[in-house]
């Protein structure tokens, strides 16, 4: 069984099991090719008694093998190469295939890059900075020029333990292991597609899902067993003590002529108790006078 290659290498080689094999622009053929010198349905590849024809489908199509252009069906063999429109196809034995590029430790070392095996290519790993760009436009990061990529097709950005693949809106799509995305992460080993050009991401040789302790920040101070700070205490007021006065009743005096006014009685009841702290004849000066008063007050009370 024989396979069909893109002469470019722009995308994966094709097993030739049908019967029929019909190539050219519309969704139904088995190879669909977008250009415009490429016709609805061009061309057709015919398995028959073991043999592998080509079929131009119409003779003023364009079909050309091994640099002469046919009109007719012609017999192809392993390593005939022939193209349609502008694009060239080889005929080849699985044996002939290119082998996948697998990471190499060397590119593991060196960081994150695209590998490739494609025949455009002028290197075998592009490498991955911050922020790649790669298009078709000449002044993108990586450049590959097919026409089936857009100017500035996707972006490439490493962070933490994978690549971040952003598509910047291209028209025929970004994928990663097969699957169409506008961003994804991708690990080491992983395919990814621009359109029709294929790549193997190669990184740093790193467990992805291993979880990276941080150390907790050491505390600048702790509180526990500190002693509390002393609360101010509020200045002693030098002002005075003002004690209430109480007001004065009108003293009552019973028939004997001696005042019962409890306050009176407390009054003399305080004169006659001596304070240590003057001496004996400071009071009894001042129980002379509340004497003399307290008989002055009588003496016109009974008058």
């Amino acid at each position: 069984m024989l396979k069909l290659q893109f002469a470019d290498g722009s995308r994966e080689s094709i097993w030739l099991v049908d019967a029929r094999f019909r190539i050219g622009k519309d969704s139904q053929n088995k190879l669909i090719l977008d250009a415009p010198e490429i016709e609805a349905f061009h061309a057709e590849l015919i398995q028959k008694d073991e043999e592998l024809y080509l079929k131009n489908v119409n003779p003023e199509y364009s079909v050309v093998v091994n640099g002469k252009r046919v009109q007719k069906a012609v017999r192809l063999k392993a390593g005939d190469l022939f193209q349609i429109g502008p694009v060239s196809l080889r005929i080849i034995h699985p044996s002939q295939d290119l082998k996948k590029m697998e990471p190499t430790q060397e590119h593991e070392a060196d960081g994150w890059g695209l590998a490739t095996d494609a025949s455009w290519a002028q290197k075998s790993l592009f490498p991955i900075g911050n922020n790649v760009i790669i298009g078709r436009d000449p002044e993108c990061d990586i450049c590959v020029p097919v026409n089936h990529l857009s100017r500035q097709h996707a972006r490439l950005t490493p962070t933490g333990g994978f690549l971040l693949i952003k598509d910047l809106d291209s028209t025929n799509g970004t994928f990663l292991n097969g699957e169409r995305i506008t961003q994804g992460r991708a690990k080491p080993g992983d395919k990814v597609r621009f359109d029709v050009v294929n790549f193997t991401v190669v990184g740093p040789k790193e467990d992805a899902n291993k979880t990276i302790v941080r150390q907790a920040p050491q505390a600048t101070g702790s509180t526990a067993g500190a002693p509390k700070p002393a609360q101010p205490t509020a200045p002693r007021s030098n002002k005075p003590k003002v004690k209430a006065i109480r007001p004065k009743t009108e003293p009552s005096v019973s028939g004997g002529g001696r005042s019962t006014s409890p306050h009176l009685s407390h009054t003399v009841a305080s004169a006659e108790a001596p304070n240590p702290g003057k001496p004996a004849s400071y009071w009894v000066m001042i129980a002379v006078i509340v004497l003399g008063l307290v008989g002055t007050i009588a003496y016109f009370t009974l008058n």
